[in-house]
């Protein structure tokens, strides 16, 4: 199921600001795609033995529920699997999750 116009505009506006914030020319790239009901954040680096070549890794996504109106976040484990936010605040509005990204008490979006 496809994002309704509304939300997918406001997800696309305030991932965009999040990776323009993040982004470090040459050092970190950060994107964000949208697949349906669901936002991917992305963060892509240079591979230290071989820099041209750039390393993506997924670092968390955000799914929106049309019936309650609220968005779920995600993280990815180090083998690349999706696994629900731990701390009981992984269901919410996009702007306070995105905060709780920017933020990362538990330590598991940032290195």
């Amino acid at each position: 199921m496809a994002l309704p116009e509304t939300e997918r505009l406001r997800a696309d506006n305030l991932l965009g600001r999040l990776c323009e914030q993040r982004t470090i020319p040459g050092q970190v790239n950060l994107h964000h795609s949208i697949n349906g009901n669901r936002v991917t954040l992305t963060e892509a680096r240079p591979l230290f033995i071989d820099p041209a070549i750039w390393n993506e890794i997924k670092i968390a996504q955000f799914e929106y529920n049309p019936e309650t109106l609220n968005w779920t976040l995600y993280w990815y484990d180090r083998k690349n699997r999706r696994q629900p936010y731990p701390t009981g605040r992984n269901r919410d509005t996009l702007e306070k999750l995105l905060l709780e990204v920017g933020s990362d008490p538990t330590g598991i979006f940032w290195e």
